[in-house]
């Protein structure tokens, strides 16, 4: 009897206590439950709280009388330390982990003429919100029947941001899929699909070339270039040059640069004005572009180079002034007749009507005939 009273004296000692201390003999007299992290100052430790998944924390039966009662949800990406409210009766999160978010890819689209032999350029912006950086993304090519990808069938996947296009995509639409990637951290992102585009064309015959060239008797702010576009399908002058040489220069002393996606349409032109305002006062719209090098007043020799800087077309002879010979288009006109749809590596004046303030013989169609503007010009129509 005497051992079971003494028992039952210390039981009631420690619950009169309400401290409990672990790691320490000290334990704050404010405090149920003290717990140091560390009992030697050499050797720590933290405190694990019950871990649980979903359905498991979902098991829990906490009522309003559990107010406060936390655990440490653990189900696939979420790591939550989470609070029992007992007013809501829910969960309530205190702190998530932070989950690292897959790349993203956004404006996705693709860049190219939709004609045979023609090549198709993918791109798109990418976003990491952790700045991830950017890998090998996944670049997938499908053709379909029409606009709203009906049919659609996958032509070519893979790291590749090209596609060219075959006599097999003549007739269907083109879409890309951009499927971002990261060197680190989640990846990859969700596949992004763009429009369809097309139908996709057989190549026509035709080319662009220069068509032509402007130098008004009345007015010298009113110079331009004009270069036309001879098949039916849209062809792409992205980084094409513009190259005059004055006074019988070897040396190009004015160059105009088609800007990046510039494209000119299936029999449509391309106007390039020495002067942008005085071109329009004069014609009563405005230029595609301006180029202030391309002063020309009459005797001068001009260049169309596509992007890898191969000759198209040209007009004259490089090095040799065009004064007194059948390419003198001063205070006139040199346009290309109507027959002609594409360039010529070689200067050829029958394909030219040229009028001007001087009589030269020998020549196709070249006529003392000065050319007023606007009258006498047709700037952005071709043939005309």
């Amino acid at each position: 009897m005497y051992r079971l009273h003494f028992g039952a004296l210390m039981l009631l000692s420690i619950t009169g206590m309400a401290q409990v201390g672990i790691n320490t003999t000290t334990p704050s007299s404010s405090a149920v439950l003290d717990v140091a992290s560390s009992n030697d100052g050499v050797h720590f430790g933290g405190m694990m709280i019950p871990r649980v998944s979903l359905s498991e924390r979902d098991s829990i039966p906490a009522t309003a009388s559990d107010d406060g009662l936390m655990v440490y949800l653990s189900e696939g990406t979420t790591r939550c330390i989470q609070i029992w409210d007992a007013v809501d009766l829910e969960w309530e999160d205190v702190f998530c982990m932070p989950v690292n978010q897959a790349p993203v890819a956004n404006n996705v689209q693709f860049t190219g003429n939709l004609v045979e032999n023609e090549t198709l350029t993918a791109s798109f912006v990418y976003s990491d919100a952790e700045g991830d950086p950017a890998g090998s993304h996944t670049y997938t090519w499908y053709r379909a029947d029409d606009s709203a990808g009906t049919n659609q069938t996958l032509v070519q996947t893979g790291t590749s941001n090209t596609f060219l296009l075959t006599s097999s995509e003549i007739g269907y639409y083109m879409a890309l899929e951009v499927t971002p990637v990261a060197t680190s951290g989640t990846s990859p992102g969700l596949a992004v699909l763009s429009a369809f585009d097309g139908p996709v064309n057989a190549p026509s015959t035709g080319g662009v070339f220069i068509s032509e060239i402007a130098d008004p008797d009345n007015d010298t702010t009113a110079r331009f270039v004009e270069v036309s576009n001879g098949s039916s399908n849209a062809i792409d002058v992205s980084n094409w040059q513009v190259l005059v040489y004055f006074n019988g220069s070897t040396t190009a002393g004015g160059t105009y640069t088609f800007p990046s996606s510039t494209s000119i349409a299936g029999g449509t032109s391309y106007v390039i004005a020495s002067d942008g305002t005085g071109f329009q006062n004069s014609y009563g719209f405005a230029a595609d572009d301006v180029a202030f090098g391309f002063n020309s007043n009459g005797d001068d020799v001009f260049e169309l180079r596509d992007d890898t800087t191969t000759l198209v077309d040209i007009y004259g002879q490089v090095g040799l002034d065009l004064t007194g010979t059948c390419g003198e288009f001063e205070d006139g006109r040199a346009l290309r007749i109507s027959t002609v749809a594409q360039g010529n590596v070689s200067w050829d004046e029958s394909e030219w009507i040229v009028r001007a303030d001087s009589t030269v013989a020998g020549c196709t169609d070249h006529a003392n005939s000065p050319q007023n503007a606007p009258a006498d010009f047709s700037p952005g129509t071709h043939p005309n």
